[in-house]
C-alpha cells in the first residue's frame, strides 16, 4: 500500500468493539491515513521502533497496562510521538491527568464522531509540530547562550548595565570574577566599583562616568583595580548612554576587559630593553609565554566566528561584536608582543597569501575607532578606489605596521586632533604593484633629527644609559615598524613640523590578483577527510565545527595527540592532517616524522608558538604549511585549499 502523504495512526487499543467504531469513524474523518493496530502497550512500543508513526490514539486500560500508568510509560519510551488518550464515561479526571502529563489531547469513548476525532487529531498533529519547534529554539538558544559565555570567560570580557538615576548596577558573571566576587554575591552599585579602583585612577574613573552621561557616544578609559586580597589588575572601561524600553528609561550600558597579561607583557618586554644580544637567552620564554595566550585566543577566535553563525538577539550580536574588536585588538598587541624575532632578529620570513585590502582597512579601523574616541580624536580613513580588490603580500605584518603607526599618532596628537591613515596606488609593473600607505595627524610634531633617529630600528632597541633621557621615551613600536618594512624591503619616511604634526610613509611592493592564484572564499567540492590532532578541548569543538560548517563534503576526526593520530592513520584513509604542535604523550614534530617515514599526506601545523625557529623545524620534518594561532577561519580554508589544489594537480 501506497503510505506517501498519508498519515500514519497507530491504534493502542484491545476492546474488538471500539477498534471497530474507531475504524468506522476515521473513515469519516476526511482525510488520508494508514492505520496500525496493537492490543498491548508492549507491542505498540515494540512496533514503534521499526514503524514510522505520526500520532497514536492511547487507551489507558489495556492487557499489559492500566490507568494513567499507561500514559506515563509511554512518554517516557516514546516523548516525542503525539498522543490523544482514549477515556472511558467517567474518567475525564483522568483525560485532564494525562493532558497535563504531555498527551496532546484526549476523547471520551461514545461522545465522538468522525468529525470531532478527525478535528482532533488535526490539531494534536499541529500542536506537536509547533512544540518540536518551540523546543529545538529553546535548545539552540542554550547552546547559543552557552557558546556566547564561554567565549566571554576565555576572552575576560564581562558587561553591565547601570541605572543612572539610581547608580545601581547590573554585572554578568564575568565582571564579578574580574573583581574577585562570586557571581552574584552582591548588589553592585556605582560607588562598589568606584571602591575597588586603584587610587592614583580614582579621579579619572570618577570622571569617566560623569563625562559619558553627557553625550551618546562610546567612551573608553583604560584604569588599574586592587581585585580580591588588593590583587592589582588592568582593565578596560568603555560606555555609552542607551534609551532602554518603551518607557524611555536612560541607562549606562558597557564592558569591561581584564587586560593584565597584556599590561603586564608589554611592561616585561619595556623593562628587559630586549635586543639582539638577548635573543638567544630570551626565545624560548617568549615561545612559551606566546603558546599560552595564543592557544585560548584561538578558542576565542573560532567560538565567535561560530556565534556568528548561529541565531542571536540584538544585544549578543553588538556583545559579539565588541567581543571581535576586542579580540582582533588583543590579537595585534601579542603579535606585537610574542614576534620576538621581528625585533631582533635579520632572518623573519613573510607569510605571503591573497587578502582583500578593504576588508583589511575595514578590520584595523574597527580596532583603532575605540581608542581614537577615547582620545577624543577624528580618525580618517581613505582608500584609493584604484587600488585592486584583492592583493598578495603579508596582510598580518602589513596590520601591524599600520596599527603601531596610528597607535603612536594618537599617543602624540592632542584632544580634538585628526588622524588620516591613506592608501593609495603607486608604481605599477606587470602584476607588481607598490602601495603607498600614510598616516598622518595633528599631533606635537618633532625636529628633524629625532625623526631621522626613530628610522633607526637598532637605535630603538639599545639598552639606554640611565642618564640618557631621549633614548628611554623611543617608542618600542617604532623599533616594529622599521623592521617589519625592512623585512617587507619597502621603505619609510618620516616628515614632521614641530607644533603642526607628522606624516609617516610606507611604500611596500605586492602583487596583484590578476586569476585564481590562491583559492580564497571557495570551499571543497568533494568529499575531503581530515584529521584533526588537538589535545586542547575547547580547540578541538571549535575547529571541527568551523571546518564542516564550511562545507558539507567536509568530515573530521580527532586525535588527543600523536600517539593517537597514528594509529587512527593506520587504520582509516585521511585526506589531510591539521597538526598541533605541542601536545602530550607526543608531540606534533615527532608524530610529523613518524607520519613521513610512510606517508606524503598534506600537513598543517596549527601553532601557538609563532617563532620562525618553531617554523622552520615544521619545515625540516616534512609539513606542507604553517599557520600560527590563533587563525582566522578563512586564513585556515585557504592554506588547505591552496594545498589540495597542488595534490590534485
Amino acid at each position: 500500500m501506497n503510505t506517501k502523504n498519508k498519515t500514519q495512526i497507530l491504534l493502542i487499543e484491545d476492546n474488538p468493539g471500539d477498534v471497530t467504531i474507531i475504524k468506522v469513524f476515521l473513515e469519516d474523518a476526511g482525510f488520508k491515513f494508514s492505520l496500525h493496530h496493537k492490543e498491548t502497550l508492549y507491542d505498540a512500543l515494540e512496533l514503534l521502533q521499526r514503524a514510522p508513526i505520526d500520532i497514536v490514539l492511547l487507551d489507558l486500560n489495556l492487557p499489559d497496562s492500566t490507568g494513567f500508568k499507561t500514559i506515563t510509560t509511554f512518554l517516557e519510551k516514546a516523548p516525542h510521538i503525539p498522543a490523544i488518550i482514549l477515556t472511558g464515561m467517567n474518567n475525564e479526571i483522568i483525560g485532564n491527568q494525562s493532558v497535563k502529563a504531555g498527551a496532546q489531547d484526549f476523547i471520551v469513548k461514545g461522545q465522538f464522531d468522525g468529525k470531532l476525532l478527525g478535528r482532533t487529531i488535526r490539531y494534536a498533529l499541529q500542536r506537536s509540530k509547533v512544540q518540536m519547534k518551540l523546543e529545538e529554539s529553546a535548545k539552540n538558544l542554550e547552546a547559543n547562550k552557552r557558546w556566547f559565555l564561554e567565549a566571554m570567560e576565555m576572552a575576560r570580557f564581562g558587561t553591565w548595565e547601570m541605572d543612572i538615576v539610581s547608580n545601581e548596577m547590573k554585572w554578568t558573571d564575568e565582571v564579578y570574577r574580574i573583581f574577585n566576587f562570586q557571581p552574584g554575591s552582591i548588589s553592585p552599585a556605582l560607588s562598589t566599583y568606584l571602591e575597588y579602583v586603584h587610587p592614583e585612577d580614582y579621579a579619572a574613573t570618577e570622571a569617566f562616568f560623569e563625562e559619558v552621561t553627557n553625550d551618546a557616544a562610546l567612551h573608553q578609559l583604560e584604569h588599574r583595580i586592587l581585585a580580591g586580597t588588593n590583587t592589582l589588575r588592568y582593565v578596560v572601561l568603555h560606555a555609552k548612554v542607551q534609551v532602554a524600553g518603551a518607557g524611555g528609561k536612560i541607562m549606562l550600558v558597557g564592558g569591561i576587559q581584564d587586560i593584565t597579561e597584556r599590561k603586564l607583557s608589554e611592561r616585561l618586554i619595556l623593562e628587559k630593553n630586549i635586543s639582539s644580544k638577548t635573543a638567544s637567552m630570551q626565545e624560548d620564554a617568549l615561545s612559551e609565554l606566546s603558546f599560552h595566550i595564543r592557544t585560548p585566543l584561538s578558542s576565542v577566535v573560532n567560538l565567535l566566528h561560530l556565534l556568528e553563525n548561529t541565531q542571536t538577539s540584538s544585544s549578543q550580536k553588538s556583545h559579539i561584536a565588541d567581543l571581535k574588536t576586542s579580540v582582533d585588538d588583543l590579537s595585534i598587541a601579542v603579535n606585537n608582543l610574542m614576534n620576538f624575532t621581528v625585533m631582533v632578529s635579520d632572518s623573519v620570513k613573510l607569510e605571503v597569501e591573497q587578502f582583500n585590502l578593504r576588508d583589511l582597512m575595514q578590520g584595523l579601523r574597527n580596532v583603532v575607532q575605540l581608542k581614537a574616541d577615547a582620545a577624543k580624536l577624528t580618525l580618517n580613513f581613505v582608500v584609493d578606489e584604484q587600488l585592486p580588490e584583492k592583493l598578495i603580500s603579508d596582510p598580518k605584518k602589513l596590520t601591524q605596521i599600520l596599527y603601531n603607526l596610528i597607535d603612536n599618532a594618537i599617543k602624540y596628537t592632542p584632544q580634538g586632533g585628526v588622524i588620516t591613515v591613506a592608501v593609495a596606488a603607486g608604481k605599477e609593473q606587470g602584476n607588481k604593484l607598490d602601495i603607498e600607505l600614510s598616516v598622518s595627524d595633528t599631533g606635537v610634531g618633532m625636529p628633524a633629527e629625532k625623526a631621522a633617529g626613530l628610522l633607526v630600528a637598532d637605535a630603538n632597541l639599545e639598552i639606554p644609559r640611565s642618564s640618557d633621557e631621549e633614548a628611554k621615551k623611543r617608542p618600542l613600536g617604532m623599533a616594529i615598524i622599521c623592521k617589519l618594512v625592512k623585512t617587507m624591503e619597502g621603505r619609510l619616511s618620516i616628515e614632521s613640523t614641530e607644533g603642526k604634526g607628522s606624516t609617516f610613509s610606507v611604500s611596500l611592493a605586492t602583487k596583484v590578483v590578476r586569476k585564481a592564484e590562491f583559492l580564497a572564499g571557495y570551499a571543497p567540492e568533494a568529499p575531503l577527510k581530515i584529521l584533526l590532532v588537538e589535545d586542547h578541548f575547547l580547540n578541538q569543538i571549535a575547529t571541527k565545527k568551523v571546518l564542516t560548517s564550511w562545507s558539507s563534503y567536509v568530515r573530521v576526526d580527532i586525535a588527543e595527540n600523536g600517539a593517537l593520530a597514528l594509529e587512527k592513520l593506520a587504520g582509516h584513509s585521511y585526506d589531510l592532517v591539521l597538526m598541533d604542535i605541542q601536545m602530550p604523550v607526543m608531540d606534533g614534530l615527532e608524530a610529523a616524522r613518524e607520519i613521513r617515514k610512510t606517508s606524503n599526506i598534506p600537513i598543517i601545523a596549527l601553532t601557538a608558538n609563532a617563532s620562525i625557529k618553531e617554523q622552520d623545524k615544521c619545515f625540516e620534518i616534512g609539513m606542507n604549511d604553517y599557520l600560527a594561532k590563533p587563525f582566522k577561519p578563512e586564513e585556515l580554508y585557504v592554506k588547505i585549499m591552496n594545498i589540495m589544489s597542488l595534490v590534485l594537480n
